[in-house]
């Protein structure tokens, strides 16, 4: 199956017309809150692997590009207040195009090769509110479609089979069905050859470069054993 790769929340940018929105809290752009830790440098990894990679261009204190327009959360607190003109530039400029461009890798990929495993590749922070979050990766699916459940469970078992030790939860730290890019783009592309996961990796794994080269190799051997990219 041909591989498309997506970072929605890959770099900590605002771009200068909106710098002013963190004013006093600029810190929050670097931390889990302004973009996924170590996500675009696994997803780059994986690149070889895949048809496309996308990468989203603008930090989620903006906007966040893997919410839907109608989600409460698109537009965070720094945002929101945006006038509506603004707002909607905002949507213009950094949303749609993102957006845009992976809807259209996944109907050429379909149309070339007549499937599209779309990975949408993220990070989540060790420690919530509190609690300690000591998974270390979670794969996302729609547990009501079979060849997404299928396949989730393929990888999982591979990927478990070539590290025990690692700490692999299903449908963690979030359920696969809720808002979402892949959510959006299974009922944009129904069964026609879309099958689409996200993949969690907890940030104490992809802090340095060397963990993150551990997970891509991880990632890369488990992919190509479940027969997905190039080979």
């Amino acid at each position: 199956m041909r591989l498309l790769l997506s970072c929605e929340h890959a770099f900590p940018l605002i771009p200068e017309p909106y710098v002013q929105l963190l004013a006093g809290a600029r810190h929050l752009l670097h931390s889990h809150r302004g973009y996924d830790i170590g996500a675009a440098a696994v997803c780059r990894g994986l690149e070889g692997l895949a048809e496309a990679a996308l990468y989203g261009g603008c930090s989620r204190l903006l906007i966040d590009l893997n919410r839907s327009l109608h989600h409460r959360g698109v537009f965070s607190d720094f945002s929101q207040h945006l006038p509506r003109a603004a707002r909607e530039e905002v949507v213009a400029r950094y949303y749609t195009p993102f957006r845009n461009a992976v809807l259209a890798a996944v109907e050429e990929i379909i149309a070339r090769h007549g499937g599209v495993l779309h990975l949408s590749v993220h990070s989540f922070t060790p420690v919530l509110n509190g609690v300690v979050r000591s998974t270390d990766l979670g794969i996302l699916y729609d547990p009501r479609r079979h060849g997404e459940r299928e396949l989730a469970r393929r990888l999982a078992s591979t990927l478990r089979a070539s590290d025990p030790r690692l700490s692999l939860r299903m449908n963690y730290p979030y359920r696969g069905i809720a808002d979402g890019h892949t959510t959006a783009l299974r009922r944009r592309c129904g069964d026609r050859g879309y099958l689409g996961l996200e993949l969690e990796m907890n940030q104490k794994l992809v802090m340095d470069d060397r963990g993150r080269s551990a997970v891509v190799a991880l990632l890369d051997d488990g992919l190509r054993r479940c027969g997905i990219g190039r080979g």
